[in-house]
């Protein structure tokens, strides 16, 4: 449960697409709007992206009780997602087809989506694998030799907008090293 739960790779796709209109067009020169992809997602104070998280922190509620109703020793824990999208576009949104203030937008939408996912983890006494903070500079805006996550177009073996096998050794490491600090508690 989570980012494709909520549709993130199509969000990526969506605002791609708005991105590409956004550059094609003066890059903001004649709408004004640096993030023409949040406008549709993000209506005053309705945030779709926002309410799919919610809902999908609302599934992991419910199937963490299960899993702890069904298995009352088990240690459970939810992993996290890494660095997709930097906090801010600097030359990023171009290589990936997005306005500079969607960046920005899909980068907060993942950070909720993560606080979303720690929070009902912990709710629920199930750990937390943070793969964030490992990550955080190896996302897909990142060198080629250095990116944890591929972007629009993979340069590497992995699905578009999807850890590469850099970014699921990163994160198998931080399972371990959770798991390992579990147990030393």
């Amino acid at each position: 449960m989570g980012g494709n739960d909520i549709g993130f790779s199509e969000l990526i796709r969506q605002c791609a697409k708005s991105g590409i209109l956004y550059f094609a067009t003066g890059s903001g020169k004649y709408t004004g709007n640096h993030a023409p992809c949040r406008g549709q997602y993000v209506d005053g104070t309705t945030d779709t992206v926002r309410q799919k998280i919610n809902t999908v922190g609302d599934r992991l509620a419910d199937t963490l009780a299960e899993v702890r109703r069904r298995a009352p020793q088990a240690r459970v824990y939810v992993v996290g997602y890494p660095a997709i999208l930097p906090a801010a576009a600097g030359d990023c949104g171009r290589d990936m087809g997005l306005a500079p203030g969607d960046v920005t937008f899909l980068h907060q939408e993942q950070q909720q989506l993560n606080t979303t996912l720690r929070q009902r983890a912990e709710d629920a006494g199930a750990g937390y694998v943070d793969t964030y903070a490992p990550s955080n500079g190896h996302d897909v805006c990142s060198a080629r030799e250095s990116r944890w996550v591929e972007p629009l177009v993979p340069l590497a073996p992995a699905a578009p907008v999807h850890p590469n096998a850099r970014g699921e050794r990163g994160m198998a490491d931080a399972v371990i090293n959770t798991i390992k600090a579990s147990k030393g508690s």
